[in-house]
């Protein structure tokens, strides 16, 4: 065997061995990868606010109160929406399936649906209740993050010293830089989302309060939570749509929400985000789109929220490591045009 092949073969067996691992430590590393999202997130508000010349004490305050005000209005809305939702389920079934057989045009689009096995009611109820399980299940992951985060944050003062001391350990090159830099750009990613994804759910609340539709802070949490995943928040807004047309049985109302909301994540998404974020995360949609794959398959559902800050994190790291700089560029998009409003402040010391 040629040493390239050799070199091939490790390659691909190191690859390997790295994808099982993440399989089956799934329980250990998403806890862990949110804990660092978390904590990225909570660094990059206070960099905002230390920009705005808020003191320090005062930024961190803010932090936490925000984070806690955040999962507070988390679990009023889940725990008072959800039992409401999965005691209207059987009137939404009788109501969805009334519209499906009302309007024969429908069955065009989907001609090999059998309508009673759709909407069956007892399937529904499943669903749903499977789903609330889980939330309630993940009460203790959540718990576990937020304990990791406690001791990042406890910790965070003493990493740079800690960085020199293996840079000066490992060899001339500046591994402390190259941290720092994927730090700062999966901050402004992190920090940039959490804006459009909560200006996202007030005007999801706001439209779906004008229009009068149940639920809305179910649905405002919703659009919130799929903002964050690429291409995914313009298909969730079916989902409000969807209810408005059962709630009401007309098309009209479910016409505006869908246009509403697909509208304004377009403009958020594409427009705002790219103005905002610029050249730091100039990854390929391409790429996003087999990123989503991959770590939804490896990790399920928090892999899909992982996807782009894992992707760009190893993006960075192959731009600065010696004869893997082809995958950054391979990985990379299209050229972007420079915009007026970089993101400057997490450049900030906090």
């Amino acid at each position: 065997m040629t040493l390239e092949r050799l070199h091939l073969t490790r390659w691909l067996s190191n690859a390997v061995l790295l994808l099982v691992l993440l399989y089956f430590g799934r329980p250990f590393l998403v806890p862990l990868a949110f804990a660092l999202l978390l904590w990225a997130v909570l660094n990059a508000f206070v960099s905002l606010l230390r920009h705005v010349r808020f003191p320090a004490w005062a930024a961190w305050i803010a932090a936490f109160a925000f984070i806690a005000a955040a999962l507070y209005s988390v679990i009023l809305i889940v725990s008072n929406e959800m039992d409401v939702l999965i005691q209207q389920i059987p009137t939404y079934s009788a109501k969805l399936a009334q519209i499906w057989s009302s309007h024969p045009f429908l069955h065009q689009f989907v001609p090999a649906v059998d309508v009673n096995t759709l909407f069956k009611t007892s399937d529904l109820m499943a669903v749903v209740g499977n789903a609330a399980g889980s939330i309630g299940s993940s009460v203790t992951e959540i718990v576990l993050v937020l304990v990791y985060v406690g001791f990042l944050l406890a910790e965070q003062r003493y990493l740079p010293a800690k960085l020199g001391r293996i840079n000066s350990m490992c060899g001339t090159r500046d591994e402390s830089s190259i941290i720092h830099l994927i730090s700062q750009q999966v901050q402004a990613y992190l920090g940039v989302c959490t804006v459009l994804s909560l200006t996202m759910a007030a005007i999801t609340y706001g439209t779906l309060r004008l229009v009068g539709l149940d639920f809305a802070g179910f649905w405002a949490l919703v659009m919130f939570v799929l903002t964050y995943i690429p291409v995914v928040g313009a298909l969730g807004a079916g989902l409000p749509a969807l209810l408005a047309l059962i709630q009401f049985g007309i098309f009209g109302p479910a016409i505006i929400v869908l246009a509403v909301l697909v509208a304004v994540h377009f403009v958020l998404t594409n427009i705002i985000e790219a103005a905002l974020l610029g050249h730091s995360l100039n990854l390929s949609p391409f790429v996003i789109m087999l990123s989503l794959t991959l770590w939804g398959l490896i990790w399920g559902v928090g892999g899909l929220f992982l996807a782009v800050p894992l992707t760009s994190a190893i993006a960075i790291s192959c731009r600065h490591a010696e004869g893997l700089e082809w995958i950054s560029d391979l990985i990379a998009g299209p050229p972007q045009r420079k915009h007026n409003w970089p993101i400057h402040w997490l450049r900030h010391e906090r």
